[in-house]
């Protein structure tokens, strides 16, 4: 499969750099921002959100996610994966994601973490810190390790994000038959996108990245369905391994990957 870049955002790059507003020079732009209003109030309510969902005890959601890349410099193909997380504060977390390019698991429990490669059988294992958020940042920034749903997981994202000032308001848009608020953000490198539950839940359902350091402007999107009252046994976060699975090391980020 060569020439493929899988799309992949970081934390970092995803939700810590959306400083500015949207503003298209299109006609259709035009037209939408005569009867669309930018000011403070998306970010109040991406804050709202992240307060939210960083304050519930235990979740578990199922998401369906699309990336585009670029084959072999031939046309723009799109991937599609299925992520099922259990959550559960403030040590215990379950990951699963299946997909055309990869059949993956993640295990946290109490400091316990393993991953698992279902494609190849192997898995690896790392003592972390028994504390979820504590966990992702050394595997985020340590190890090389990504994801973009890092949005729901932190209990704390709405302190760790930057600023932002201004941002595009465009409605109100069903989701799932949900209502939810359509807000919208930009930095120079990528347009960020997110519908916000209209309710006394202000849950995420679904949000879309648009990388702008790609001429083909690649989008990722992630659609999310949401349980908050799961019955999570411990057994949940627990690995076995499979029969002639094989245990590897997991390697530290290169210095090329910063």
């Amino acid at each position: 499969m060569n020439g493929i870049k899988f799309i992949r955002f970081t934390l970092l790059s995803l939700f810590l750099s959306i400083t500015a507003v949207f503003a298209s020079g299109s006609s259709m732009g035009a037209k939408i921002k005569s009867i669309k209003t930018y000011s403070a109030a998306p970010a109040a309510l991406l804050m709202e959100s992240y307060r939210y969902m960083g304050a519930l005890e235990s979740f578990s959601v199922s998401a369906v996610t699309t990336n585009d890349d670029y084959f072999n410099d031939d046309m723009i193909v799109t991937y599609t994966h299925h992520v099922h997380i259990d959550l559960q504060r403030p040590g215990y977390l379950h990951v699963q994601t299946y997909g055309d390019l990869k059949a993956r698991e993640y295990y946290l429990k109490e400091g316990a973490f393993t991953v698992y490669d279902a494609d190849l059988n192997y898995f690896a294992q790392l003592r972390l810190p028994q504390n979820v958020d504590k966990a992702l940042d050394i595997l985020f920034e340590k190890y090389g390790m990504k994801t973009a749903l890092a949005n729901i997981l932190y209990s704390d994202l709405y302190k760790r994000t930057a600023p932002v000032n201004k941002g595009y308001y465009f409605g109100l848009s069903e989701v799932d038959d949900v209502s939810c608020h359509h807000i919208g953000f930009e930095s120079a490198t990528q347009e960020f996108q997110v519908w916000i539950e209209k309710s006394k839940t202000p849950l995420i359902r679904k949000f879309m990245v648009i990388d702008r350091t790609e001429a083909y402007l690649p989008r990722s999107s992630t659609l999310i369905r949401w349980k908050l009252d799961p019955e999570l046994g411990t057994a949940v976060f627990e690995f076995h391994a499979p029969s002639a699975a094989k245990k590897i090391d997991i390697e530290l980020k290169s210095k090329s990957e910063e």
